[in-house]
């Protein structure tokens, strides 16, 4: 989907080799295909040629198999916020992470604690929300779930940093930050509008 896409552009930007997967190839070689939309956009502006093009792809690979057991650093699941969906997206690509790599969920609304039953250790799994479009909105949520460890959110966002976002972190509860002060906004707006104010 959309958000694999940008995140996938994200990390390809800084020189990070990803792996894109998707159930489907024409699906996997889509999301890529955004990248290159990304990158015909720049090079319109003259912000890229057609060698930093040719790089930032090589560094995204399409792919419907897991990578081979234990050899990922991080993994950062972007299916549909659906919890089932989820479940089965985690529990089927845990076993690529290393030892010490770290497992984080691209979720806006689902309960990080919730979210980390589904893997074999706990401590290491984070969620990492970003913001639509990615390549635009240069922020992510790290969010704390019950049973992440301090290390993990170390890593978390020193990962956020590298790929030259600015990292937010907070606890778990409902709508993290970030949607529940634009809950708010929208809420007094409204509210303004009632009062005959706007």
């Amino acid at each position: 989907g959309m958000m694999g896409s940008g995140i996938a552009y994200a990390h390809a930007k800084r020189g990070l080799a990803t792996q894109l997967k998707d159930t489907e190839m024409a699906n996997a070689e889509k999301g890529k295909g955004y990248s290159e939309k990304l990158c015909d956009k720049a090079m319109k502006k003259g912000r890229m040629d057609e060698g930093a093009k040719a790089a930032l792809l090589d560094q995204i690979t399409p792919v419907t198999e897991n990578a081979a057991p234990g050899s990922v650093d991080i993994i950062i699941e972007a299916v549909f916020e659906d919890i089932d969906l989820k479940d089965t997206v985690i529990a089927e690509t845990w076993p690529m992470l290393s030892e010490d790599g770290i497992y984080g969920s691209n979720t806006s609304t689902l309960p990080i604690s919730i979210l980390a039953e589904s893997c074999p250790d706990p401590t290491r799994f984070i969620g990492l929300h970003f913001f639509s479009p990615v390549d635009k909105m240069k922020v992510v949520e790290i969010i704390m779930g019950e049973k992440t460890n301090e290390e993990t959110l170390r890593k978390a966002y020193d990962y956020v940093q590298q790929i030259g976002y600015m990292p937010i972190v907070v606890n778990d509860s409902r709508g993290f930050f970030t949607s529940r002060v634009f809950g708010t906004f929208m809420d007094e707006g409204c509210q303004l509008l009632v009062d005959g104010m706007a």
